[in-house]
């Protein structure tokens, strides 16, 4: 049986050609150490949104034995993104005001039931938070080359092609 994670990982793979030029250009403006070259200023969420937002992503993909969402900076990959979608922003600041007025312990718990009503509010929230997070943690370094081990245009002097013995002939 696969893990979340495992299971966000598949799912991200089959995704991840396409990459949004203007997320990726938010990404690329980390230093190769990681951090920020300077502070990220929001385009539309206010600090406290931000602060949930991570909060959030956090707990959608936490940090395992790879870096989470935080590590990412996906909360600011998400304002980055939706700064011209005001349809996306409204639906995901509904949300947060509802996460909001749970306590921290019981925010996870708060997502998974969200999770299994996808035809509400609380359901949409989730899916659109999920999809965010999904999309700029995998489009991240820590996600694509930390994670992933996708390591871009890599060079291979050949390329053997499937090993598996079924499909020689």
């Amino acid at each position: 049986m696969k893990s979340r994670r495992q299971a966000i990982q598949s799912a991200a793979a089959l995704t991840l050609l396409p990459v949004v030029a203007n997320a990726q250009e938010h990404h690329q403006a980390q230093a190769a150490s990681g951090k920020p070259a300077r502070p990220y200023k929001a385009k539309w969420a206010t600090p406290a949104e931000m602060k949930l937002l991570g909060e959030v992503s956090e707990i959608i993909i936490p940090k395992t034995d790879t870096p989470g969402a935080a590590d990412a900076r996906v909360n600011e990959f998400i304002d980055y993104t939706l700064q011209s979608d005001r349809k996306r922003q409204a639906e995901l600041r509904a949300g947060l005001r509802r996460i909001a007025k749970v306590k921290p312990a019981g925010r996870a718990s708060w997502l998974s039931h969200a999770a299994e009503k996808p035809d509400t509010a609380d359901g949409r929230f989730f899916t659109l938070i999920k999809d965010l997070t999904i999309d700029g943690y995998y489009q991240s370094q820590q996600g694509l080359a930390q994670e992933l081990g996708w390591h871009g245009n890599t060079y291979l002097p050949e390329f053997k092609g499937c090993t598996h013995p079924e499909h020689q002939g």
